[in-house]
């Protein structure tokens, strides 16, 4: 099965900062689906992924703004689903190396 529509459709959501920040955390639910079916995806469909992770870390900030309109950052969410906590992203509490984003690992300390 292919993931590719699931994950373009993460990565526009993730740059329309028009949408409200309820239609917005779709797209973090999108993120999580994927996340679980990552095993499944092919080679392409998780490089494209990352791609989208990286715009969506170099637009933290952004996004977080937008969101925090509307929505209260959940701490019950593990670490490891980092688009859960861009609160944290952006206050440097979670921290990516640059090699993990290269190699699109984006393991993500704390």
């Amino acid at each position: 099965m292919s993931y590719i529509e699931e994950i373009y459709n993460y990565g526009h959501d993730i740059q329309d900062l028009e949408m409200s920040p309820f239609e917005t955390v779709n797209a973090l639910h999108l993120r999580s689906e994927l996340q679980q079916k990552y095993e499944e995806l092919t080679v392409s469909e998780k490089q494209q992924l990352a791609v989208y992770d990286r715009i969506l870390l170099s637009n933290a900030k952004a996004m977080y703004e937008h969101l925090r309109k509307g929505y209260n950052f959940p701490s019950h969410k593990t670490i490891s689903e980092w688009w859960w906590h861009l609160d944290k992203v952006v206050n440097g509490e979670i921290a990516f190396s640059a090699s993990e984003i290269k190699n699109n690992k984006l393991n993500v300390s704390k």
